[in-house]
């Protein structure tokens, strides 16, 4: 089994960080009052917005420390990574339902687009050359 990161492990991290900065500034919008609480809908889901900005700074936390986890190629992490994953997955589907129901075409692709991204972290993760390479962790 290789040492070498996988391409596609780099490029979770990367998107658990790009997330986690935009949880971030939506966290300190809502909290200095710039930006109302529905603003941040489409990042959480399931209404979790509306308890202001501590679940977004919390939903950063989490994604910051499971993109170390997943860079320094902690096993927990993966796992983490994939639960969280399928609660988003579950999060976004009345989400999606409403907007198809509504026939809002933008907020059909975004939430579309969300579910494949978490279904194909899902996939990528339970491969077993990416379960191989963090079991085989030095």
């Amino acid at each position: 089994m290789t040492t070498d990161r996988p391409a596609g492990v780099s490029a979770i991290v990367a998107l658990c960080a790009i997330v986690a900065a935009i949880s971030l500034a939506f966290g300190t919008l809502i909290f200095v009052g710039q930006v109302p609480l529905s603003q941040g809908k489409f990042l959480l889901g399931g209404e979790l917005e509306q308890l202001g900005p501590l679940p977004f700074f919390l939903y950063a936390a989490i994604l910051l420390i499971l993109a170390l986890g997943l860079w320094k190629r902690w096993p927990w992490a993966r796992r983490a990574t994939i639960l969280l994953a399928v609660a988003g997955i579950a999060l976004a589907v009345p989400a999606i339902s409403s907007a198809v129901a509504d026939s809002r075409v933008l907020a059909m692709v975004r939430e579309g687009a969300q579910i494949m991204v978490r279904v194909l972290v899902v996939f990528y993760l339970s491969q077993e050359p990416v379960k191989d390479w963090f079991a085989s962790r030095p």
